[in-house]
């Protein structure tokens, strides 16, 4: 037993001020278990919010009734504890449903280089920004979580477990459409891997797999879920990469 807990695949999902919604918690932990992770959520206090906030003349626009209020310390690190304690027990509480094993970290900085800085091994889910104007735009079919599903082949080393990934949540019927980026024409062996009767994918086979067409790919995604491998990512700069990550419209899972 001791050895299974050792050698079991990961997912990291981070957690800072932004929060994750209950939907993007659920559709992750149902990946887990279909892949049988097990999640590490890291609980960031980013460290430039902090530094902001002790700026004497730092204040916030607030939504409601546009009032301005002060970026206190204080302040932060009570909402910090508050989404914090929202975001573990829900996930908490889906984790133990869905039978996954959970475990939590807590960590100082963005949400980019804590998780980056980890074990290559891990797998990295990178939750979407809530946005209060898509909320009611983007609500997937029933039972199917993620409506559109975009897959990255780079012709690099984790190709293959993207394809499994990919094969996995389609077979459990958590996906609506599929749409295949590749480097080049897919094999015949890589089709049969993602096909299902009735199921349509379509494939754009002239992705080019520099920095800033990924990093481009990642802000402009038009996908509920995107798999990278993770060779897509390592050679983006970091500033470039937490831009586009904290643009884009969908979660992203780096397969690592």
């Amino acid at each position: 037993m001791m050895t299974e807990l050792v050698t079991r695949r990961r997912i990291l999902v981070p957690i800072d001020l932004h929060g994750i919604s209950r939907d993007t918690l659920e559709t992750l932990v149902r990946i887990a278990r279909l892949l049988d992770r097990a999640l590490l959520g890291l609980l960031l206090e980013d460290i430039r919010l902090q530094q902001v906030a002790d700026l004497p003349f730092t204040t916030e626009i607030t939504l409601s009734g546009g009032r301005e209020r002060s970026l206190l310390r204080d302040h932060l690190s009570q909402r910090h504890s508050l989404v914090s304690t929202d975001t573990r027990r829900l996930l908490n509480d889906l984790a133990h449903r869905d039978r996954v094993e959970l475990t939590f970290e807590n960590a100082a900085g963005s949400r980019l280089h804590t998780a980056l800085e980890r074990d290559g091994q891990l797998d990295i889910f990178f939750p979407a920004r809530q946005r209060w104007q898509l909320v009611a735009a983007r609500k997937p079919a029933p039972g199917m979580p993620i409506r559109r599903l975009g897959i990255v082949l780079a012709r690099a080393p984790q190709d293959q477990q993207v394809l499994e990934t990919a094969r996995l949540l389609q077979q459990a019927g958590l996906v609506a459409e599929l749409y295949v980026i590749s480097a080049g024409p897919l094999e015949r062996k890589q089709l049969d891997i993602l096909y299902r009767p009735g199921s349509r994918i379509c494939v754009q086979a002239n992705l080019k797999c520099d920095p800033a067409t990924i990093s481009r790919l990642i802000r402009q995604s038009a996908y509920d879920l995107l798999l990278l491998p993770g060779a897509c990512v390592k050679d983006i700069p970091a500033e470039v990469l937490e831009s586009a990550l904290d643009k884009a419209g969908g979660q992203v899972l780096v397969v690592n």
